[in-house]
């Protein structure tokens, strides 16, 4: 399993037009009816990473994405697994031979009653661990939303490894999964 991430900056306009120009018409077509253009930006730089990541991993040059009902990445014939996340100006993506997910958040505050919707009680008891503040109230302490969003990300990257879009996240507790974690900065990456 490879994986890589970037910034939305970190290919030129050029390059960005030339992979648009190597875009299927139907990718192209998706492209071209988002309404923001930092939608459009971060869906191609999604691509061209993960065609960067195709090249210098396997050797594989002008390839295909192809997307399922759910919107999830593949590619055909190949018998690699593909998985793109973004947030803000942050994309990732993960290449595998085997299904793979992967997801990528920022630390910002949250309203802790979100854990009533996400986590089962074990993962509930690890985010809030010894918070002295209130469970159902504004958090800013730093350990608490590194526990959140840890469990948030791998869910969401453990649905894109099954390639059901995302359904009920009290339906599976992740604690016991393997999964890779990463913190950038303040973005906390999960793999799958």
């Amino acid at each position: 399993m490879h994986w890589t991430y970037c910034d939305t900056a970190a290919f030129s306009a050029r390059e960005l037009q030339k992979a648009y120009e190597e875009l299927s018409s139907s990718r192209k077509e998706y492209i071209d009816r988002l309404r923001q253009q930092k939608d459009k930006l971060r869906s191609l730089t999604g691509e061209l990473l993960v065609r960067q990541l195709l090249k210098a991993h396997y050797g594989m040059e002008k390839v295909q994405l192809h997307r399922s009902e759910n919107g999830q990445p593949y590619l055909t014939d190949r018998g690699l697994y593909v998985s793109i996340t973004h947030c803000e100006e942050k994309i990732a993506c993960a290449v595998s031979e085997a299904p793979v997910g992967i997801d990528l958040e920022k630390l910002r505050p949250i309203d802790l009653r979100l854990c009533r919707h996400v986590c089962v009680p074990e993962e509930k008891a690890y985010v809030l661990g010894d918070y002295p503040g209130d469970p159902n109230g504004m958090c800013q302490d730093r350990r608490v939303l590194e526990r959140f969003f840890e469990i948030w990300t791998a869910k969401e990257a453990y649905f894109k490894k099954c390639g059901t879009g995302i359904t009920d996240l009290k339906s599976v507790n992740i604690l016991p999964l393997p999964r890779q974690m990463h913190r950038l900065d303040d973005y906390i990456l999960q793999i799958l």
